[in-house]
């Protein structure tokens, strides 16, 4: 750890470069994006600390419902133990750690496959064979228990011993973004994709508006009027935008309903958030997105987008034809960017590598990199 932060207190000239002034300011230096030691900081500082959105209610509908996860290492279980309840506990047998669950699934208990320890699907403790002699007091053991909030559909969890408010954290979108209306939508698929860079570069690319017509013109870029796209600012490194593209298919023509809400909007609009760390909501007139950025290791991430539609969206004739064509197209986008992200990462890690100016339509980027700063920098 103090590696880690005698890294970051060499890296202070290039920190206030970044927190200039937009039209002056530069990009972060490359250590950080290179530097395992800084990778094993940003998990003590924001992963560990930041509320984190885990999956979808309707993922476990039913009771016994289960899907584990992984936040940089960390083994979750997130599971249905009532109607109403969700729960999400560590994935480690109160024995030696051994994982209980793995997959996902439909369970009536959980048994860790190494000594046969037994859990209920909320965690607790049932039967420890051989440990009938044990003087260690088992009545109230289970699993450690992370909170849980559910946010528009979304499970929402946070591995500190004293979280944050949720609901500070939340209240500026929950404001906000009148368009983000997950919570009357259904998840139709998701696409997951691991991409070789730092995860910083895929939350920064989900911003970056300036790129969009370059690598994305024969995509959808050319739809995308940067040059009038304007930021609001958000607290903690968010931020949200509206402004006018196409509908989301690679035909530009609208193929889903038209999402209830935005029927008295353009075909054309288009909007944006981002919530710190690591999730970029997205919509077009007829589908919404959640973008989900996974930290794998200093140079991979795995990112995970959940695609949305209203209900009417599942009776069109074609679906599964529709469907596909849909995940195609937002896999050609992600490959898009990939080919570039993998390109800054090997920049990063050069000895050459001088961070550039920052361009007016990154604004957004320049909001969440100077918080970057405040979090890594905070009591070194």
């Amino acid at each position: 750890m103090e590696e880690a932060l005698n890294q970051i207190r060499t890296l202070a000239s290039g920190f206030e470069k970044t927190r200039d002034h937009l039209l002056r300011a530069r990009h972060l230096p490359g250590d950080v994006y290179s530097s395992n030691e800084i990778y094993a900081l940003e998990k003590d500082r924001i992963f560990m600390t930041h509320w984190l959105s885990v999956g979808r209610v309707e993922e476990i509908p039913n009771v016994g419902d289960y899907m584990t996860f992984s936040v940089m290492n960390e083994p979750i279980i997130i599971s249905r133990t009532g109607p109403e309840t969700v729960n999400v506990c560590m994935n480690m047998c109160l024995h030696r750690g051994v994982a209980v669950a793995s997959g996902c699934g439909h369970a009536k208990d959980f048994s860790c496959p190494y000594h046969a320890w037994l859990f209920d699907v909320g965690g607790k403790l049932i039967a420890a064979p051989g440990m009938k002699e044990s003087e260690v007091d088992f009545r109230d053991a289970k699993l450690k228990q992370l909170p849980v909030k559910i946010w528009r559909g979304w499970i929402f969890t946070n591995f500190s011993s004293e979280p944050p408010s949720f609901e500070d954290y939340i209240e500026p979108y929950e404001r906000e973004l009148w368009w983000f209306q997950s919570g009357e939508c259904r998840l139709a698929d998701k696409v997951e994709i691991d991409v070789k860079c730092n995860w910083k570069f895929l939350v920064e690319n989900l911003i970056d508006i300036y790129h969009v017509g370059v690598i994305h013109k024969s995509t959808f870029g050319g739809f995308v009027k940067g040059e009038k796209i304007g930021f609001q600012l958000e607290k903690d490194g968010g931020w949200h935008t509206q402004y006018q593209a196409r509908p989301h298919s690679k035909s530009g023509e609208q193929v889903f309903p038209t999402l209830p809400w935005a029927k008295e909007e353009s075909s054309g609009i288009a909007c944006k958030a981002g919530i710190y760390p690591n999730l970029n909501l997205s919509m077009r007139s007829d589908s919404l997105r959640m973008w989900h950025v996974w930290p794998m290791s200093p140079d991979s991430t795995r990112i995970v987008c959940y695609l949305l539609f209203p209900e009417a969206a599942f009776s069109i004739p074609n679906y599964d034809e529709e469907m596909t064509k849909y995940k195609s197209f937002v896999r050609q986008i992600i490959t898009e960017d990939a080919v570039m992200v993998e390109s800054l990462q090997n920049a990063s890690g050069s000895r050459f590598f001088v961070p550039g100016p920052m361009a007016p339509l990154e604004q957004a980027l320049h909001h969440m990199e100077k918080h970057y700063i405040d979090l890594m920098t905070s009591a070194t």
